[in-house]
C-alpha cells in the first residue's frame, strides 16, 4: 500500500488505535490533530509522518480520514476560515468521513467536495474503544463511486473486521445514528427496569443474570451492568453526550422524512437532559440519571 498515502485527522480515543492499527498494516500514514502533543507522541510511537497543517495533509495525501466528534467539525476542517483542507485538496483526491455526522450534512458536504473533484465517502464505526484497538469495528460504508471505495477498501480491513455497503452516500451515517439510538434504548429501558425492580424488592445482579437467559436481553445487560454499571467501574470509552448528539442526529433524521417516531423523540430529550446533569461522564453513568430521580441507588454487583 506504499502507493496511497492516508491523512489521518484526529487521533483520540477512538482514531489513534485505528490509525496505529492502519500503520502496522502497512499503510503509509501522516497525521494531524489539533493537540500536538499527541500527535507528536503517535508519530513517534509509530514512525508516521505528521502534518503542521490541515492545508499540507491535503497535500500530502492521497486519501484523507476524518474521525472527529460530529460533522459540523468536519465541515470546518473542509471549508472553516483560515487552515483547511480544501486549500490542499486536488482532484481526484478522496475524503473517508469515519465520524458521526449528520447524514443530510453529509450530502450536502459531498455534493460541495464533488464540484472541486474530491470525492466523499462516509464510514462511520461501531464496536467502541474496544473494538478499535482489537480492528474488530463494524464499518458503514456510504456512497456511489466504486472506484474510490475499492481504492480506500485497505484502511477499512486494517481497521475492521465487517465492512457493510449502506447505499449511497450518507446511509452509512444513517444506519450508524440509527443503530446508536437502538443501543440508547437498550441501556436506557435497562436502567429503568433495574431501578423499577429493586424499588419492588428484586436484586439488581439476579435481574441481569435472569434478563441475560431471557427474551429481554440486549448489548447493554449483556456487556455492561455485570462488568462496569453496577460496580461502578464504567469506562466503556462513549461519552452520554456523544449519544446525546447520536440520538438526536436520529431523531432529526426522522424529522427529515416526516417519520412517526414518538419514542425516538421521547429518547432524544432523556438523553439530552441526562448529558446535561451529568456532564463529562462515560454513557454508562447514565444509571445515576434514573437513581437521582427516583432518590435510591443500585446495589453493587457481584459481578465483574
Amino acid at each position: 500500500m506504499a502507493d496511497m498515502t492516508v491523512g489521518w485527522i484526529g487521533i483520540g480515543n477512538m482514531g489513534w488505535p485505528m490509525a496505529r492499527n492502519a500503520k502496522r498494516a502497512g499503510v503509509d500514514i501522516v497525521v494531524y490533530d489539533v493537540d500536538q502533543g499527541r500527535m507528536g507522541k503517535f508519530a513517534e510511537e509509530f514512525d508516521a509522518k505528521r502534518a503542521p497543517t490541515l492545508k499540507a495533509l491535503a497535500e500530502m495525501s492521497d486519501v484523507i480520514v476524518t474521525i472527529v466528534p460530529d460533522g459540523k467539525i468536519v465541515r470546518k476542517i473542509c471549508f472553516g476560515e483560515g487552515d483547511r483542507l480544501i486549500d490542499g485538496l486536488g482532484s481526484g483526491k478522496i475524503v473517508i468521513d469515519m465520524s458521526s455526522s449528520a447524514p443530510t450534512g453529509t450530502r450536502e458536504l459531498g455534493d460541495e467536495l464533488l464540484k472541486r473533484g474530491v470525492t466523499l465517502i462516509d464510514a462511520p464505526v461501531s464496536g467502541g474503544t474496544a473494538g478499535a484497538d482489537a480492528g474488530t469495528l463494524s464499518i458503514m460504508v456510504g456512497g456511489s463511486d466504486e472506484a474510490a471505495i475499492a481504492k480506500v477498501m485497505p484502511v477499512f480491513e486494517a481497521t475492521g473486521k465487517n465492512v457493510f455497503r449502506c447505499g449511497q452516500l450518507g446511509c452509512g451515517h444513517a444506519m450508524k445514528c440509527l443503530n446508536n439510538y437502538l443501543s440508547a434504548v437498550g441501556l436506557t429501558a435497562a436502567n429503568e427496569a433495574l431501578v423499577i425492580g429493586q424499588k419492588f424488592g428484586l436484586d439488581p445482579s439476579a435481574m441481569i443474570d435472569i434478563i441475560n437467559v431471557s427474551t429481554g436481553r440486549n448489548n447493554s445487560t449483556e456487556t455492561k451492568y455485570h462488568q462496569r454499571v453496577l460496580n461502578r467501574k464504567y469506562g466503556s470509552g462513549f461519552s452520554a453526550a456523544l449519544m446525546a448528539k447520536d440520538v438526536g442526529i436520529a431523531a432529526g433524521l426522522a424529522g427529515d422524512q416526516e417519520a412517526f417516531a414518538p419514542l425516538l423523540h421521547t429518547m432524544n430529550e432523556i438523553w439530552t437532559q441526562a448529558s446535561a446533569q451529568l456532564p463529562g461522564v462515560d454513557h454508562e453513568v447514565t444509571i445515576e440519571y434514573y437513581e437521582r430521580a427516583n432518590a435510591t441507588k443500585l446495589k453493587p454487583g457481584k459481578k465483574g
